[in-house]
């Protein structure tokens, strides 16, 4: 298991600080035409103040897509200003960056891509893929530490470097969408009850690792073997990563930075049926959602879809 990952999770779930997000709604009519509508929530930039604010704006985190083909409306509050965005689009049209999330110094961190195509006879596949533009992780980097409790944890006969190297990677291809989704993302959860989703953590994160050491090891490591590596690398790895409280000294997050986790949903909307799909499937309204966070896409490419069959 990858310290540095069970670090982030515990530490995101304790103190989850993105305040600008998204809700990214696609919705496909009866003849393959779609409405692509954005929605990006948060607080807005106040004129004249000096001093950097707190908390990112809506304008910190996102690029605003704009052009003729957009119709704008925008709705403020006294906690935060709201920008909706629509836009008619035809079947086979694509669309580029109309999710576009900062990184540090104008650069991007997120783009995505979305298409609505035919795929057979009334039936139309809604493909949206999350591109991750910073640069990313590095799955190899691990401190000898972190090296040397995956390994004391192994059964000696495989308790060695690429066996520790390999499990680690494993490990943390499988967490990644278990922190940031697509699906039910444990930071959400951490947002409103930090210790139920350290209770939760643990768990999925046990069973994650029992998969990621039968799929490695086979039948080289009994059931008891591996639960006993699971207890002991989550218990390690949960007492070494506990964050400190934030000091309210530190002042506002850096100029550069977007600071902050930031949120998204993606709904597919259909008057049709839902043939396939790799997203959750609401069985009242038929919508299909994604629930995840940028990073879900730090390791490799994020994509969404769907396949709907619309009626006769």
């Amino acid at each position: 298991m990858r310290s540095a990952f069970l670090s982030l999770c515990v530490a995101a779930l304790a103190a989850l600080t993105g305040c600008a997000r998204s809700r990214i709604t696609t919705e496909i009519k009866a003849g393959g035409t779609w409405v692509r509508t954005d929605t990006f929530i948060g607080q807005e930039k106040k004129a004249g103040q000096d001093q950097p604010q707190m908390t990112p704006t809506v304008d910190d985190v996102f690029v605003i897509p704009s052009g003729a083909e957009w119709k704008s409306n925008t709705v403020k509050t006294e906690k935060d200003s709201t920008i909706v965005l629509e836009r008619s689009l035809r079947a086979g049209d694509s669309l580029k960056g109309d999710l576009s999330i900062k990184a540090a110094e104008d650069k991007l961190q997120l783009v995505n891509e979305v298409s609505v195509r035919n795929a057979g006879r009334r039936r139309f596949e809604y493909r949206e893929t999350l591109s991750w533009k910073a640069p990313r992780g590095d799955m190899g980097e691990i401190k000898p530490e972190e090296l040397a409790t995956i390994k004391a944890a192994l059964p000696k006969p495989l308790a060695t470097d690429a066996n520790a190297h390999a499990l680690a990677e494993r490990a943390t291809a499988l967490m990644v969408p278990l922190i940031f989704g697509p699906g039910d993302p444990l930071l959400a959860l951490g947002l409103m009850h930090p210790d139920l989703a350290e209770l939760r953590a643990r768990q999925r994160i046990g069973k994650l690792m029992m998969t990621a050491l039968e799929e490695q090891f086979g039948d080289k490591m009994s059931v008891d073997q591996r639960k006993a590596i699971v207890r002991k690398v989550i218990a390690d790895s949960f007492a070494s990563a506990r964050p400190a409280q934030p000091d309210p000294s530190a002042g506002p997050p850096d100029k550069n930075s977007t600071g902050g986790l930031t949120p998204l949903m993606f709904t597919l909307k259909t008057p049709g049926r839902v043939i396939s799909s790799n997203g959750e499937l609401d069985d009242f309204t038929g919508d299909v959602y994604w629930a995840l966070f940028p990073e879900a896409a730090s390791l490799k490419d994020v994509t969404l879809t769907a396949v709907v069959e619309m009626p006769e």
